[in-house]
């Protein structure tokens, strides 16, 4: 665990442990299925509690690095999403070039006057073994964060025809989730991020759903939001890339509508999840372009919730941009929505 020095001295800090999962071989947590000489542990940062009233509003995005950072910034301190009492994040960086060297889900929490957990998924080191490069998940919370536990996910070995083989050489890591306890007045929360895999086939992202929910606690409130990259196709070669794109124009419903093609939901469902409520129906969360019509977006970002109930109407999906005139700060969304405690 690391802590930062400047935080408040009535911080608590939170404690916090690595799980591989028991269908997960040590020798699958790093990419390529070869063992990492270093495997980061999380980084938790703890915070006064900020009063959180009867409901909480959960916020999610895949950030895509966080190189927009101040857009990010000011989309959160605006109505729908001011005042999240969680924000789940994916793809954040620590270092890398795109974001300024920027420890972007540290800097969020601070500015947004939150406790934090991060785990990295992929990362560089240099000569000496030192991580200098990582891009992970975080949960940003208005409580403090307790029991924190990084989740390896099973590796799934795919062919990337976005990443280049010297950028696949130099990463090390593997997919991993978080899962979190928190307190919020006299509620006390399971909370979890996950991301997972978005070239594999359905079958392979039903595995990774699978461990990171035999790691969740069996029972009790929860909220599991992330990028669950429900493309419901394996993306794996340009023809999986090109076919998906000529089918979305002319079977888009499948997209926005894609649970009945990705049994990654039924392994949540059997764990009593829900996602009533806590998401707009058949409404996207990913594009490539601001121009590309909302009908033909897929919907890969997710809120789920247990023994909790979604307000209905609380729903949105919010572009990560200042003006309908900013560049987007991410090719997905946010998506937000307010859960009675």
């Amino acid at each position: 665990m690391h802590t930062a020095d400047h935080v408040d001295s009535r911080t608590r800090k939170g404690t916090c442990r690595l799980t591989a999962s028991t269908k997960t071989p040590a020798r699958e947590l790093s990419y390529g299925g070869t063992v990492a000489d270093v495997m980061p542990e999380p980084t938790v940062v703890n915070r006064p509690a900020r009063r959180i009233g009867p409901r909480i509003r959960v916020v999610e995005l895949n950030a895509r690095g966080g190189a927009r950072f101040e857009t990010l910034v000011a989309c959160l301190k605006r109505h729908p999403l001011h005042g999240a009492g969680l924000i789940m994040l994916c793809e954040a960086d620590v270092g890398m070039k795109r974001s300024d060297r920027r420890s972007v889900a540290a800097e969020l929490a601070e500015r947004m006057e939150m406790s934090y957990a991060f785990i990295p998924e992929w990362f560089t080191v240099d000569e000496s073994g030192k991580i200098v490069k990582q891009i992970g998940n975080a949960i940003l919370s208005a409580s403090p964060v307790e029991n924190v536990e990084a989740v390896a996910l099973p590796f799934v070995a795919t062919t990337s025809v976005l990443w280049s083989s010297s950028l696949r050489e130099k990463l090390r890591g593997g997919f991993t989730s978080l899962i979190t306890s928190i307190r919020f007045g006299s509620s006390r929360l399971s909370v979890g991020v996950a991301h997972l895999h978005s070239r594999c086939d359905p079958r392979s992202r039903e595995r990774q759903m699978a461990a990171y929910m035999s790691a969740f606690p069996a029972s009790g409130p929860a909220i599991v939001a992330g990028d669950l990259n429900s493309t419901t196709r394996e993306l794996s070669s340009i023809g999986g890339f090109a076919g998906t794109f000529a089918d979305i124009v002319v079977n888009s419903g499948r997209y926005r509508t894609p649970i009945p093609h990705e049994p990654l939901f039924e392994r949540m469902f059997e764990r009593g999840f829900s996602l009533e409520h806590a998401n707009v129906p058949a409404r996207g969360t990913f594009t490539y372009h601001r121009f590309i019509p909302r009908m033909i977006r897929p919907k890969l970002d997710w809120i789920a919730v247990r023994d909790l109930r979604a307000v209905a109407g609380t729903a949105a999906v919010i572009p990560p941009r200042r003006s309908p005139f900013d560049i987007r700060a991410s090719d997905h969304d946010f998506i937000t929505a307010e859960i009675e405690l």
